[in-house]
């Protein structure tokens, strides 16, 4: 059986260690990450299992192309907040892609926040990849559009999930009432299975037309923060809260979560009919609990023993 090339770029990040882990269990892929540094533990763990790990920056215009000699498939993502502009990290990719002809580009995207809130507000880390699912139009590579939305994985690495006292906790959330639903995309369990999903079925035309048709939203499932905090509390057995934030989000921060809130959620119903339909098996909030959140509360409270002696 001959296999393909999947290109994942920023292999080590959240994102690209999803799809590179899902694409490994699958013996017809051979994966390609691309990283800044072969040295780092997080690219040896991945050359370890199999990954072909190749060193090149996405800020490489030169470099980048070669990279992606002979995939099938990239998998694209940009890392916000650096000095590097996202808008140029990602057209890089999608020129390398159209440098070798790549059949499908899979790109993690978000919708314009300026576009949502009627040129209201604006936030770069919007923006800038709107403006690049524009550039992808214009020069016309086939992609597959995903949209996240908040990752679940940001209530504990953006210290969300706070240890108040001993089997007590908050969940300190930035303006959203505790009654909103709010979608969430699990990236670590399920952008792997959906982009690999999408690569399973590139072959077929009707699929192509349906995935192509519009962004869809990568997104797990929708819940409250009330739920979020009635579910933990359920499922640890301690005592969790959800605790809306406003007068400790900066107030620049706040203006845009203001319009978040008003503007930006995706239509029921999530996880998306074209998703489900593709075949993926999209995990829960409660998997979610039981998968990270129980361990992430267990290395608090051991740190907290550890320390206490």
């Amino acid at each position: 059986m001959s296999t393909k090339l999947i290109v994942v770029t920023n292999a080590t990040g959240k994102q690209g260690s999803s799809v590179v882990n899902a694409l490994l269990s699958d013996s017809k892929y051979v994966v390609r990450g691309l990283t800044r540094n072969l040295t780092s533990a997080a690219s040896q763990a991945l050359a370890a299992k199999g990954v072909e790990m190749v060193q090149v920056s996405v800020m490489d215009p030169n470099g980048l192309p070669a990279s992606f000699k002979d995939a099938y498939a990239v998998f694209g993502y940009t890392i916000p907040l650096q000095a590097d502009s996202e808008l140029t990290q990602g057209k890089n990719m999608v020129d390398a892609c159209l440098a070798n002809h790549v059949p499908l580009f899979i790109w993690s995207s978000l919708p314009s926040l300026s576009t949502l809130s009627h040129g209201k507000v604006d936030y770069a880390l919007m923006e800038q990849k709107a403006e690049i699912d524009k550039y992808l139009k214009e020069v016309g590579q086939p992609t597959v559009i995903l949209y996240t939305s908040m990752f679940s994985e940001n209530l504990l690495n953006q210290n969300q999930l706070k240890a108040i006292s001993p089997k007590k906790w908050e969940i300190q959330y930035p303006i959203v009432p505790a009654d909103m639903k709010q979608a969430f995309s699990y990236i670590d369990q399920d952008m792997g299975s959906t982009a690999r999903a999408v690569i399973d079925h590139w072959t077929e035309a009707s699929w192509r037309e349906a995935l192509t048709k519009e962004p869809i939203p990568m997104c797990s499932y929708k819940v409250t923060g009330a739920y979020m905090a009635e579910t933990i509390t359920q499922i640890s057995g301690e005592t969790v809260t959800y605790e809306r934030q406003t007068d400790t989000v900066p107030e620049a921060l706040r203006k845009i979560w203001e319009f978040l809130v008003e503007s930006w959620n995706y239509p029921d119903p999530i996880p998306p009919k074209i998703l489900v339909d593709l075949g993926v098996k999209f995990h829960s909030f409660e998997d979610f609990v039981r998968e990270m959140v129980l361990p992430f509360m267990a290395r608090v409270d051991t740190g907290k023993s550890v320390g206490a002696h």
